[in-house]
């Protein structure tokens, strides 16, 4: 199939599932503007995954091209019938107007096709940690029954958050298309994704204010560019830097590492062809107490896509807006959406089903709580379904969509108990958050019940908190990775300050939580472990500089010399949930058009939150640092604060009859730096396809055919030749190390051992009983055993092939002597190369 007979048909695959939820996104999004319209292609795409996924999970359904059909034809069964209002209906008759459906359209295929285009030319799954991300599609698709192999530890499961490599190769495989081809072209729709998702958010929330179409189109188109087009502002500076721009003064204040010494003056658009691009995500950097750098990931969209990994965070953002436009349509859900026909009742009847006294009104609350949902307990469940998906997609984004879900929750109550008490009853705050908390924690059972079979397999790393005691992030740095979102995060809090202006007492509290509280945690912990014998024992594996005998003087001047970030980010965290309390408690009153500030308030608060909790503690991992904690959290931050941002700057610039010129000031001001910024992306995009000059491809594995023609023909080989569920020995691999274990990165056929770092990382304590024994069998296999004591060690671990390439050769120094006397009783399937360097061979067991 050429390029373009591939593009168009992941294309209409991903139009039929965005066709089959159609029905089921106007309904359950009526209270939206758009009436969901910008979230059915996610929709349809989670929700055929999803039904895929569990039916394959309970053997109802194989995971094959079959199974995928079938999936998606359910979805639209279930789409259409809960879609009709009544039997006589038509499910598309709530579309918007067309002039919105051609933007979104036009939208999703110019992104998607731009984005196929640079994948196009710079396809080789073959650096960084692309090979674990095509073992994971190639693994899951040689898996037909439940649950999918590790292809890098034969004989147990992907214990990894896979859902969306599953959801990837399922439009590949819809599509007809293999696993390779699936991993350029899918990252291609999930770019497309990212921007419609974003976009829908932002202009719901601008056209809820009442403004016209153009300025919630602006909204839209605004949250597309601060989410996905846009970067940080240490790649912008790398831009103006190779152009000759003197940008010394920014730079000797951001103390971003390398820049700009080691950083070109090319006075090229593009910069150059090499990876400049790639100091943007490490803006952040720690140091160890013997002043010795500590690596730290600050990523952020337009990063993860130039580099070209697919990996959860990635696959997740654009499920993780689904979530928010979720949590949205409970938000503004208003009386007239919670009417419908057959038992359904309106906002009256749910008021007069909470008064009921007593423990009757108990039970009665949590009966109409059913009402808070568009679609009922039906939307309960799709809720469910929605946001524990981010548990199976990348588990650390599901907290703040959670918690966002849950203060919807609580403000649909709010509404609903103010009204059944009178306007003047702003105490109803308290119960109505612990009524959502309920909910809330119910949708947690539910969603952790509908991905139960993930996590009967699921293992993690993660051994608890730490706290962070020595590294507390330089302030500039922060800028450095969120300057934009700073200008508008503060224009959102002055806008939420003139609307909701909390009481003194209401900011004290406020403040005592997001700082008192933490900051008393940390002096507690630095006394407990700089004066007790256990935390001594635990601060013994930091490492002093030679002469110091205590660590207490180190926290004291770390913490005392840049305590910026934590009060700066603590203030505004501060700020924004005394606003998002005192609008709580005046939401019942609130005009429908006011809501949406506070709803953008809610994801700054969020944003604020995730960037704030690293300077107080991390999570424990195999990394030893907060490292990982940082790059999860900020990730996230970066879609609320965009999301939040795009609310800012189209609320900001058009007219409004209390128009602030502050306000106003900086969201121009951070529209500028978005824009100017996105010459990161199309640089950096031109570069790492070196000019667009390689021939196009989607095959992610064809370098390998220039690269290692013996090796490539070994690939292809396999594919041909041997059953999915075989187990094909290779050497160990090497984290990082695209030479190695090409066998089973290719094919998803099952080896002994791959990356063993990764496998560590990902099965933590558990892995090294799982691998016991496997490197020391490898080393025997290939180095030199008997040939009695290799064939029974193969056959011990269940092995159907053995493959001798360059990288077994190299790591165990296999001679062609000893190779063929060591495998004098397999038999030799496959030979192929020009030269003993790189010859391959494959030895089929008897």
């Amino acid at each position: 199939m050429t390029l373009v007979g591939q593009f168009f048909a992941v294309y209409m695959v991903v139009q039929m599932m965005t066709a089959a939820a159609l029905p089921l996104a106007l309904r359950f999004f009526a209270a939206l503007p758009d009436r969901g319209y910008a979230f059915s292609r996610l929709l349809g795409v989670l929700l055929t995954g999803y039904f895929l996924w569990i039916a394959y999970s309970l053997g109802l359904l194989h995971n094959d091209i079959g199974g995928a059909w079938l999936a998606l034809i359910a979805l639209a069964v279930v789409s259409t019938i809960v879609g009709r209002r009544k039997p006589s209906s038509l499910p598309f008759a709530r579309l918007p107007s067309w002039r919105y459906v051609l933007f979104v359209e036009l939208l999703f295929l110019g992104a998607f096709a731009a984005w196929a285009w640079v994948r196009a030319h710079d396809p080789a799954a073959d650096h960084t940690e692309q090979p674990m991300d095509l073992m994971f599609m190639h693994s899951i698709r040689a898996s037909l029954t439940y649950p999918p192999h590790d292809a890098w530890l034969a004989g147990y499961p992907i214990s990894y958050y896979y859902f969306g490599y599953w959801l990837m190769n399922m439009v590949g495989l819809m599509a007809g298309q293999s696993a390779a081809v699936a991993y350029n072209l899918s990252q291609a729709v999930w770019f497309g994704l990212l921007l419609t998702g974003a976009f829908g958010v932002g202009y719901n929330l601008v056209a809820a204010t009442g403004r016209r179409f153009g300025a919630a189109l602006g909204g839209g188109f605004t949250a597309a560019l601060l989410v996905g087009l846009s970067a940080n502002l240490q790649g912008l500076l790398e831009w103006l830097h190779a152009n000759g721009v003197d940008v010394s003064r920014p730079a000797a204040w951001l103390q971003v590492r390398g820049f700009p010494e080691n950083a070109e003056v090319t006075r090229q658009w593009f910069v150059s062809y090499g990876w400049w691009w790639w100091r943007s995500s490490r803006v952040l950097a720690d140091v160890s107490l013997r002043g010795e750098h500590i690596e730290v990931i600050d990523e952020f969209p337009a990063f993860s896509y130039i580099l070209g990994d697919n990996h959860p965070h990635v696959a997740a953002m654009p499920f993780a807006i689904l979530a928010v436009a979720a949590a949205l349509a409970i938000f503004l859900k208003r009386g007239e959406e919670q009417t419908a026909e057959k038992g359904e009742r309106s906002e009256g009847d749910l008021d007069s089903r909470f008064a009921f006294p007593a423990f009757g009104g108990v039970v009665a609350r949590v009966m109409a709580m059913k009402l808070i949902f568009p679609l009922g307990w039906g939307g309960f469940l799709l809720v469910a379904v929605i946001t524990g998906s981010l548990l199976f997609l990348n588990t650390w984004d599901y907290p703040p969509y959670w918690l966002l879900t849950t203060f919807s929750i609580a403000a649909a109550l709010m509404r609903s108990l103010s009204a059944e008490r009178g306007e003047g009853a702003e105490s109803h705050a308290a119960q109505a958050l612990g009524l959502a908390a309920m909910a809330g924690f119910a949708l947690f059972a539910l969603a952790f019940l509908l991905y139960l079979p993930y996590f009967l397999t699921a293992q993690s790393q993660v051994g608890g908190l730490i706290p962070n005691l020595f590294h507390p992030t330089r302030f500039s740095q922060y800028v450095a990775m969120f300057a934009t979102a700073l200008l508008t995060l503060t224009a959102l809090l002055a806008l939420g300050w003139a609307a909701f202006r909390p009481h003194l007492k209401v900011m004290l509290v406020s403040g005592v939580l997001t700082m008192g509280l933490p900051a008393s945690l940390l002096a507690l912990t630095a006394w407990v472990a700089t004066n007790t014998e256990g935390g001594r024992t635990l601060l013994g594996n930091i490492a002093l500089p030679d002469g110091a005998t205590s660590y207490l003087p180190f926290i004291v001047e770390r913490w005392t010399s840049q305590p910026f970030t934590f009060l700066i980010v603590g203030v505004m965290t501060a700020i924004a949930l005394a606003l998002l309390w005192t609008g709580l408690h005046r939401f019942a009153t609130m005009a429908p058009e006011e809501r949406p500030l506070l709803f953008a308030l809610t994801l700054a608060a969020l944003g604020l939150g995730l960037t704030l909790t690293p300077e107080i503690v991390y999570l424990r991992d195999n990394f030893g640092w907060r490292m990982n904690t940082i790059f999860k959290f900020y990730y996230q931050a970066w879609l609320l604060f965009g999301l939040a941002g795009a609310f800012t700057i189209a609320t900001g610039l058009t007219h409004q009859r209390d128009r602030r010129i502050a306000p106003a000031a900086l969201s121009l001001a951070a529209l500028a730096l978005a824009l100017s910024s996105t010459i990161y992306l199309v640089a950096g995009a031109y570069s790492k396809t070196q000019g667009f000059s390689r021939p196009p491809t989607f095959d992610a594995s064809a370098y390998l055919a220039a690269l290692a023609p013996a090796e490539y023909g070994a690939v292809e080989w396999v594919r041909a030749n041997t059953l999915p569920t075989d187990i094909v020995v290779e050497g160990k691999g090497r984290s990082y190390a695209a030479d190695t274990n090409r066998i089973s990165t290719m094919t998803g056929r099952q080896t002994l051992l791959g990356w063993d770092g990764h496998e560590s990382q990902w099965r933590g304590r558990a892995y090294g009983r799982m691998a016991a024994g496997r490197p020391e069998a490898l080393q025997a296999i290939y180095g030199g055993a008997s040939p009695d004591e290799a064939l029974r060690l193969l056959k011990t671990f269940g092995a159907n092939y053995l493959y001798v390439g360059p990288s077994e050769r190299a790591q165990y120094g296999l001679s062609p002597a000893v190779e063929q006397t060591l495998y004098a009783r397999l038999e030799l399937v496959y030979e192929d190369g020009a030269s003993p360097d790189t010859m391959v061979r494959i030895y089929r067991l008897p």
